[in-house]
């Protein structure tokens, strides 16, 4: 169905045509009756009055919904200029998916950039087609995305522009893998540092710690990180269980694992330290006996915590009579 604002237009339209072609009879007339020849005013009447029905009749069909085929007056088909278009822009994107297969990537974003006006759908394709400076260059200038530009200039290896564009966003960690790649570790544990700070300052100390162990190869400073989440109660068992993931043989687990239950386990962790057993009695190097006897100290010295009780089938799970005990001490 037409709407008003297609039906003003229309209304314009026509009323310019019966302008030009009023000023066009009126031109005739005068002619005429200068040149006395009424044969020459009546075929230029003639002629102008079936040029005018005749674009009368072309701007009808261009505006007017109801006129076109499977049109209601409940909601209309597109018009003969969308389908027109829509046929244009689907020619278009045969023929920039024909020159993908063909692997001609310039001349398929030539056609999404220039001809429909899509770059970033233009930017993937030359990313795609592993072109990746003229990627970021349309990402950067046409779509205004600098994360995209900066990881296509990073995989074309324009490190300075990549470093450049990643410093404008903030983030540090990517501008220190950069520089960990052209092998500039002074800058690059600088920039990991500064997303450790971070990391610190919100009480992230696992993601602080992982930073310092598997990106700047310092393992003593993630373990004080560890302990100091430990201690501030921040993710503690995160915490703890990441820091014994350090440990890769039964014996310096086994050692670890007596000293840490002796020097930072109170009464006020105990139920996240038995936690911290559980998770590591499941690993492969697990010191079983060991896990099992502090398990059973703990255990023991809370045995009015039923939460902590509940855990002792963990240590104990070929046993059926230990979750009976379990059960009837929780209901007494």
């Amino acid at each position: 169905m037409t709407t008003n604002k297609e039906s003003k237009f229309q209304a314009k339209v026509i009323y310019f045509i019966i302008l030009v072609l009023f000023l066009k009879l009126v031109y005739v007339v005068i002619e005429s009756i200068i040149a006395e020849s009424i044969l020459d005013f009546l075929f230029a009447f003639v002629i102008l009055v079936v040029v005018f029905f005749v674009l009368a009749t072309i701007v009808n069909s261009l505006f007017d919904d109801d006129s076109s085929p499977g049109s209601s007056s409940g909601g209309g088909a597109t018009t003969v200029g969308d389908r027109q278009f829509q046929s244009l822009m689907d020619r278009y994107e045969k023929l920039c998916n024909d020159f993908i297969e063909k692997k001609q990537y310039k001349k398929a974003a030539y056609i999404q950039l220039k001809l429909l006006r899509n770059p970033h759908r233009a930017a993937s394709i030359l990313k795609g087609g592993h072109l990746y400076s003229e990627a970021a260059n349309v990402y950067l200038r046409r779509c205004k995305d600098k994360h995209e530009a900066a990881e296509c200039y990073e995989l074309a290896r324009s490190y300075t522009k990549s470093i450049k564009l990643y410093k404008e966003l903030d983030m540090n960690e990517k501008v220190g893998d950069i520089y960990t790649k052209v092998k500039d570790t002074k800058k690059a544990h600088h920039h990991y540092q500064l997303v450790v700070d971070n990391y610190k300052n919100n009480d992230q100390y696992v993601k602080a710690a992982l930073l310092y162990r598997k990106k700047m190869q310092n393992k003593e400073a993630a373990n004080e990180l560890l302990v100091k989440g430990w201690k501030d109660n921040k993710d503690a068992v995160n915490c703890a269980n990441n820091l014994f993931a350090n440990f890769k043989d039964k014996a310096s687990l086994e050692k670890v694992l007596t000293n840490f239950g002796k020097q930072l386990v109170n009464g006020t962790n105990e139920s996240n330290f038995l936690k911290v057993l559980k998770l590591e009695y499941n690993r492969d190097i697990a010191p079983k006996k060991k896990i099992e006897d502090i398990a059973y100290e703990l255990i023991s010295k809370n045995d009015t915590n039923n939460e902590m009780l509940s855990e002792l089938k963990h240590f104990i799970n070929t046993d059926s009579q230990i979750t009976k005990d379990i059960i009837r001490h929780r209901t007494k």
